[in-house]
């Protein structure tokens, strides 16, 4: 059967937000009611993949200066597919956007590969298809993580600070305050790399009003003293802190150490891997040894999230 592929538009929202719940490989973040809190930001050109009239796939993208991005406004992306796809059809598609994009007159894909921590079933079957299609891997971020089911445990340093934070009388609120956790996370980004969270308070409320199984802000107090805290993403296998940040007193206090412990029993039997994010600056090219080092201490080891990019010609 011949394929035929279709830019989205919010008349398909429903269906899309079907397919990525039952997808192979879907994530919450792909759901348009996430996608779409900063839609005035981006052009968004998704793409839906139908086959025989039935929906096989859908791409997260937006479009910007003739090249299609899948998806800027997200961390990773790459093709979301239907259960038990064949490696055969996945290279039928990628083949079909290609022609599809020349059709519209967009020269260049630039395509974010989905780590496979985050998938519910992992596929690694784009990353062949990428090298045999003459792609060129331009981007690597180094992310952070560690497999709660087969844990190295806290480096020394951190089994210590641990152990002084459990004599600190701190606890957790997993309703977090919002707006004073961000601006914390502001006020930290500003003095060190004078820069701004990349989501603003009132949106952080927005995305966790729509998922409030998926998203939730956790902070840490000694008593009413506020020390820092976390945003987490929640879904499939995964656990991930979108920020961790802490005031000066939560680092006096080794709040981090007893948050991250504090997670790590609140959703070991539940979840498989605890997600940290990326330490590389400069489009991967550097590593913040600093940070790196921060969250190797909690036992964590890296998984690269790939950028690729091709020039398409007729």
């Amino acid at each position: 059967m011949s394929l035929e592929l279709l830019r989205y538009s919010p008349a398909r929202a429903a269906e899309w937000n079907d397919f990525v719940k039952k997808s192979w490989n879907g994530v919450f973040l792909f759901n348009r009611g996430f996608m779409d809190y900063h839609s005035d930001r981006f052009v968004d050109h998704s793409i839906l993949a139908y086959e025989g009239g039935k929906l096989k796939a859908v791409l997260p993208a937006n479009e910007r200066d003739g090249v299609l991005y899948s998806h800027q406004g997200l961390t990773y992306g790459g093709w979301l597919l239907s259960e038990r796809f064949p490696a055969s059809s996945l290279e039928k598609v990628f083949n079909a956007l290609e022609d599809y994009l020349l059709d519209k007159g967009i020269t260049t894909l630039d395509y974010r590969q989905k780590p496979y921590i985050f998938a519910r079933h992992a596929s690694d079957t784009d990353s062949w298809l990428l090298w045999r299609g003459a792609y060129e891997l331009w981007r690597r971020d180094l992310s952070f993580f560690f497999d709660m089911k087969n844990h190295a445990g806290f480096a020394r340093d951190k089994r210590y600070r641990h152990n002084k934070s459990m004599r600190n009388n701190l606890r957790v609120e997993e309703k977090g305050d919002v707006n004073l956790y961000m601006k914390l996370v502001n006020e930290n980004l500003q003095g060190k790399y004078q820069t701004s969270a990349v989501h603003s308070p009132e949106e952080v409320l927005l995305l966790q009003s729509r998922f409030p199984d998926n998203i939730m802000t956790m902070t840490v107090y000694q008593d009413e003293l506020f020390l820092g805290g976390a945003w987490l993403f929640i879904d499939n296998d995964f656990v991930h802190t979108q920020y961790l940040h802490f005031n000066k007193e939560g680092r006096e206090l080794c709040a981090a150490e007893f948050l991250v412990a504090y997670l790590i029993e609140r959703y070991s039997a539940s979840k498989r891997y605890f997600s940290f994010g990326a330490s590389t600056e400069d489009n991967g090219r550097i590593l913040n040894e600093g940070l790196a080092s921060f969250k190797e201490g909690f036992g964590a080891a890296c998984f690269c999230n790939d950028f690729y990019r091709k020039t398409l010609c007729k």
